[in-house]
């Protein structure tokens, strides 16, 4: 285990613009906390958006017909992914996961200003490191009634704060995931404390002849810590620390 190359102060100066740049996206029209409601949509069956549909947006001035597969949507009989579609002054968010739902986005509705946190930047927290093969399918709990997909591809070893931890290493299995998308979902003694209760998330980062950086400076908060409307994984009980991580997201304000 040895710590990345690139000098702290650019790190730290990166970390701070990426902070500052989700400020502003939660504030705008397609953030957690623009969501207002959510359809679920079991695979096979459609949905009519909009002006006397099934969900009555009356200010959408169309309408769309969406259709969950086992692959994605079909949107007006048009294939699509997972992502963000218009319609009026909504955007309609569709999200597959093992359980499709359409989550309405409204910009315009009033809406619970809940204000990021975050731990001040720890260099400490910052490692990088090979991940231990271990491939093995798993279903990870969720906040909805599904399990999420997922495989666990292996294990980090690191020593944080003096101990030893071990960390299972996941890539999600849904559409619109990326092969090469790597995550820890994980818990630790500052959760349900300082930080969200259901946990944290951290996106892995190559750094070359197979290492990865893993900076905890980067954990981040489910979508479910800003709005009920969501479905987020939860960390798997091998991921859960005995060490407390004070770094990355805290509870919103």
């Amino acid at each position: 285990m040895i710590l990345p190359e690139m000098p702290v102060d650019q790190d730290e100066r990166e970390i701070e613009e990426s902070r500052e740049s989700y400020r502003e996206w939660l504030a705008g029209p397609e953030s957690f906390l623009a969501a207002v409601a959510r359809h679920e949509l079991p695979v096979g069956e459609t949905l009519r958006f909009g002006v006397k549909g099934d969900v009555d947006l009356p200010d959408a001035g169309t309408r769309l017909v969406i259709e969950a597969t086992e692959d994605g949507f079909r949107v007006d009989g048009f294939k699509r992914g997972p992502g963000i579609v218009r319609l009026g002054r909504y955007r309609l968010r569709l999200s597959h996961q093992n359980a499709p739902a359409v989550v309405v986005l409204d910009p315009e509705a009033p809406r619970e200003m809940l204000s990021p946190r975050w731990f001040t930047y720890e260099p400490r927290f910052r490692f990088t490191s090979t991940i231990e093969p271990d491939l093995a399918q798993l279903a990870l709990g969720s906040t909805r009634e599904r399990e999420r997909s997922a495989e666990r591809l292996g294990w980090f070893d690191l020593v944080i704060g003096g101990v030893d931890c071990r960390l299972a290493v996941t890539r999600l299995l849904e559409p619109g995931v990326p092969k090469d998308s790597l995550q820890i979902f994980f818990r630790d003694l500052t959760t349900g404390e300082e930080t969200y209760g259901l946990g944290r998330y951290l996106d892995l980062e190559e750094a070359g002849e197979g290492s990865y950086v893993v900076d905890f400076n980067r954990a981040y908060n489910p979508a479910c810590a800003y709005s009920p409307h969501y479905n987020c994984p939860v960390p798997p009980a091998e991921n859960r620390l005995e060490v407390a991580v004070t770094a990355g997201e805290m509870t919103p304000r």
